[in-house]
């Protein structure tokens, strides 16, 4: 590893180890409807045409003691990995904006719903066709279809190698693992502190044996280090069928234009990913990423999605976040061209010191401008909004989710 590589990994992870994981067009397609279905994709490979798919595959390169490094594709063009020096210019001239308000001031503005017996109950029978709870930053329970999905667990104070130093969670958790209904699949989109959490992987494989970890290539030894059995990795464009159970649901590893990096060695040596499950409903998660060409492509191959969980915050300063986190109006974009019928704003509101300088609510103030600019001459735009912490959102149909449909069970902080 080159010097200039180490003087990188040292600010790579918020203050100490960890740093925040950084950052176009109507889709509404209906492919791969059945296992039998193929894509437009699969026709144009069979009679010999240009794949598109194969233009938007990582970049995967076999080092020393066959150590294998992974890059975003060239032509993704808008990336970059900024490096030590742009890290200390961000640090030294600009001004963090986050100004987070004392608890009494945040419970009004951005409130805590505390799964109670009732939301329990709720999350263990749902009775809508889909079923989402944004537990906070990146995690998060989606339902639908018989399925239960847990997405990035992180339930600790701090999304660090350490409890005592490094970001901290200024919202608590609305629940713990313990409160959780049976969990049939877990999906992982990097190994980035605030998204994978190792207490939070113990405690899942113990409590739920028979779980499903999907992970991207790569961090598939670190998951079975923890004992998990039946771990699942995957790149780009793979598919996977459940179990033989449930044959007819799909889990699709899909692209993101982001990184890795969990120890000082290990930079670049997994994948990243985002996720779109299909069964009779569909659902997507972009992971952490930036605005790339990829997403057109994602919705044109598995979309319309019936619902969508995009991130929205840890964006600013631009020069530095732009590559790895989008914004409010990119996510918007995402939005659009993956084909969301109703989409779910994440990651933000939740961790102070991923390395972010936006106000606290800035996302969710320029999201739902965004959103209001996106709907003018477009009937179709479908929903964009978000969420509390701890809300059991019912979606009662394939794009209502309206605030007269969100659930408020639970004791609010």
């Amino acid at each position: 590893m080159q010097k200039l590589d180490r003087i990188k990994l040292k600010f790579s992870h918020g203050n100490l180890f960890l740093l925040g994981c950084m950052d176009t067009r109507i889709i509404q397609k209906k492919m791969f409807n059945s296992d039998t279905e193929q894509s437009e994709f699969d026709e144009m490979a069979e009679a010999g045409e240009r794949d598109p798919l194969k233009e938007d595959e990582p970049v995967k390169k076999e080092g020393w003691f066959g150590i294998v490094s992974y890059n975003n594709p060239t032509s993704w063009l808008d990336w970059y990995k900024p490096g030590a020096l742009t890290f200390l210019r961000m640090k030294c001239r600009e001004k963090n904006h986050a100004d987070i308000p004392d608890e009494e001031e945040l419970n009004d503005k951005l409130p805590v719903h505390k799964i109670d017996k009732d939301g329990q109950e709720k999350l263990k029978n749902p009775t809508d066709p889909i079923q989402f709870m944004w537990i906070g930053h990146a995690t998060f329970l989606v339902q639908f279809d018989g399925l239960t999905v847990l997405a990035d667990p992180v339930f600790l104070e701090r999304c660090s190698p350490v409890k005592f130093a490094g970001p901290y969670r200024y919202r608590p958790t609305p629940c713990e693992i313990e409160d959780l209904p049976k969990i049939d699949a877990v999906i992982v989109s990097h190994n980035h502190y605030d998204h994978l959490e190792h207490d939070a992987v113990k405690k899942l494989n113990t409590r739920f044996s028979k779980i499903k970890w999907y992970v991207p290539e790569g961090t598939g030894s670190w998951f079975r280090g923890y004992h998990c059995q039946n771990v699942k990795e995957m790149t780009w464009w793979d598919e996977d069928v459940l179990s033989e159970e449930k044959k007819d649901v799909r889990f699709c590893c899909v692209p993101a234009q982001h990184w890795s990096q969990r120890t000082p060695l290990d930079a670049m040596t997994s994948l990243w990913c985002g996720w779109v499950i299909k069964s009779k409903h569909t659902f997507y998660y972009s992971g952490d990423t930036g605005y790339c060409p990829v997403f057109k492509t994602i919705g044109e191959k598995y979309g319309p999605m019936d619902l969508s969980a995009i991130p929205i915050g840890c964006y600013a300063p631009r020069y530095f976040m732009k590559p790895q986190h989008i914004g409010p109006e990119e996510a918007v974009q995402v939005h659009n061209e993956v084909g969301s019928k109703c989409s779910v704003g994440i990651h933000w509101g939740t961790f102070d010191g991923l390395g972010s300088h936006e106000f606290y609510l800035e996302p969710k103030q320029l999201l739902e401008e965004a959103v209001r600019k996106a709907k003018e001459g477009n009937e179709n735009f479908g929903k964009f909004f978000t969420v509390e912490h701890g809300e059991i959102i019912p979606i009662k149909s394939n794009q209502d989710t309206t605030k007269d449909s969100k659930d408020k069970d639970g004791a609010k902080l």
